[in-house]
C-alpha cells in the first residue's frame, strides 16, 4: 500500500519556483558590467533561500572561477552533487573539521591556527587571506598583515592564492567615502603582500552592492550574492540603482485550502488582531511563518490571487495565513496564491514586502523553509 502511494505524484501545496533563465540573465548582466573581473556566484544560506541543490548545477555551467559558500557543510553538499567549478569557503570552520579527510576546496583564512591545520591536513590547498579594511568584523587587521603573511609563508603545504575584504557601507546611497577608504586600505594591503613576494591571483572586495557601484581594475573577482538572484541591494533613491538590469528569480506560491464567509463584528486569527468591519470572504493558506510568510506581514502584507491583491488578515500563524478574498470574484479551493512575486513592480515582490515590514529582502528569502519544495521553471 505504501509503495503504491509513493509511486504516485505527491501534490505540494507550497512551492518556491526558481526561474533558471533569470539566474543566467543576472549573471551575464553583472559580467557584462565588469569586463575587468570574474563574477563568482555566492550560494551561502541555501543559495539565498533559492535552494542550493537546485541552483548550483545552473551556476556550475556558467564558467565562473569559483562557486562561493559560507560553510564546510555547504561545500560538501556541492561536492556530493559533483559540481565541477572550484568551491571557495568564505566562512569560518572549526579547524578540527579539516582533520578528517582530504578535501578539494579553497579556503578564506584570517586565523593562523586554521592555516596551520590546513597546512598539515589539507596539503597543497589554496587560501585567500581575508583582511579587515574597516568593517571591524572578521579579517586580519592591515597593521598585522605583514607578520601574518610571513607566518603563512612558513607553511610550505599551502599557497596564498587570493586577497579579499568586504565593504561595510557600499549600499549607503548618501556617501562613498567609506568605500573609497576601504579600497585605499586594500591597495595598501596588496602592496604589503607584494613586498613579501606574494602576488595573489585573485583580488576581491565587492559583493552585490559593490558590484553595482565600484569599477576598479585592482579587483579581478566579484562575489555576487543577492544581485545574482535578481534583487538589487541598493534602495531606489541610490543613483546607481538601475546601473545593472536584474530579473528576480524567485516566486513563492501557496494554495487555497478553505474559503468561508465571516460576518461583521467577528475577529480573525490569534488574539483577534483583525476585526471584521463588514461581511467578508476569507481564504486559508497552508503557509505560515515556518514556511516563510513573515509574521510581520500580519494585517499588513499583500498576496496575489487571480491577478488581484488580497490583504493578509489576522496574525500569520506557524503554518497558516488568512487572506481577504472578498474582491476576487470567482474563487475556489485549490486556486494558487502568489505570496512573494517575481515581478519587481508588484506590491508583493520580495523587495516591496521587505520594505513594508522594515527589513531587507535578504531576510525574507533566507527564511523560506528548506522544507518548502523548490522547482526550476
Amino acid at each position: 500500500m505504501l509503495s503504491r502511494f509513493l509511486r504516485r505524484k505527491y501534490i505540494y501545496l507550497n512551492k518556491v519556483l526558481i526561474n533558471s533563465s533569470a539566474l543566467k540573465y543576472n549573471f551575464n548582466s553583472l559580467q557584462k558590467s565588469h569586463p575587468e573581473a570574474e563574477i563568482c556566484p555566492v550560494l551561502k544560506s541555501n543559495a539565498y533561500g533559492h535552494g542550493l541543490k537546485q541552483v548550483a548545477p545552473i551556476f556550475d555551467k556558467l564558467g565562473a572561477p569559483f562557486l562561493i559558500v559560507d560553510s564546510l557543510y555547504e561545500a560538501y553538499e556541492l561536492y556530493k552533487l559533483r559540481i565541477k567549478t572550484p568551491i571557495l569557503i568564505i566562512g569560518y570552520t572549526s579547524p578540527e573539521n579539516f582533520k578528517v579527510k582530504r578535501l578539494p576546496f579553497h579556503y578564506v583564512v584570517f586565523d593562523l591556527h586554521l592555516a596551520e591545520v590546513l597546512n598539515k591536513y589539507q596539503p597543497h590547498c589554496k587560501v585567500h587571506i581575508f583582511i579587515d579594511t574597516g568593517m571591524n568584523r572578521e579579517g586580519v587587521e592591515v597593521e598585522r598583515l605583514r607578520k601574518f603573511v610571513r607566518d603563512i609563508k612558513k607553511l610550505k603545504n599551502i599557497r596564498i592564492d587570493g586577497l579579499c575584504s568586504h565593504f561595510a557601507d557600499a549600499d549607503n546611497p548618501s556617501t562613498t567615502e567609506s568605500v573609497e577608504a576601504q579600497i585605499g586600505l586594500y591597495k595598501g594591503a596588496l602592496q604589503i603582500l607584494k613586498d613579501e613576494g606574494v602576488n595573489p591571483k585573485w583580488r576581491h572586495i565587492s559583493a552585490s552592492s559593490g558590484s553595482i557601484k565600484v569599477n576598479d581594475k585592482t579587483f579581478n573577482m566579484i562575489r555576487a550574492g543577492i544581485a545574482l538572484y535578481g534583487i538589487s541591494p541598493l534602495i531606489k533613491k541610490d543613483k546607481y540603482y538601475r546601473r545593472v538590469k536584474l530579473k528576480p528569480a524567485l516566486k513563492f506560491i501557496s494554495t487555497i485550502v478553505q474559503i468561508k464567509e465571516v460576518t461583521k463584528g467577528n475577529g480573525v486569527g490569534y488574539n483577534y488582531t483583525f476585526k471584521v468591519k463588514k461581511n467578508m470572504k476569507i481564504a486559508i493558506l497552508p503557509a505560515g511563518y515556518y514556511e516563510g510568510v513573515d509574521r510581520r506581514l500580519s494585517n499588513t502584507g499583500l498576496v496575489k490571487v487571480n491577478s488581484k491583491y488580497c490583504p493578509i488578515v489576522g496574525r500569520v500563524s506557524m503554518n497558516m495565513a488568512t487572506i481577504d478574498v472578498s474582491r476576487v470574484g470567482e474563487i475556489k479551493v485549490g486556486d494558487k496564491v502568489v505570496i512573494y512575486s517575481d515581478l519587481a513592480r508588484d506590491k508583493n515582490s520580495i523587495y516591496n514586502s521587505a520594505k513594508l515590514v522594515g527589513t531587507i529582502p535578504y531576510e525574507l528569502i533566507t527564511k523560506l523553509s528548506e522544507s518548502v519544495r523548490r522547482e526550476l521553471v
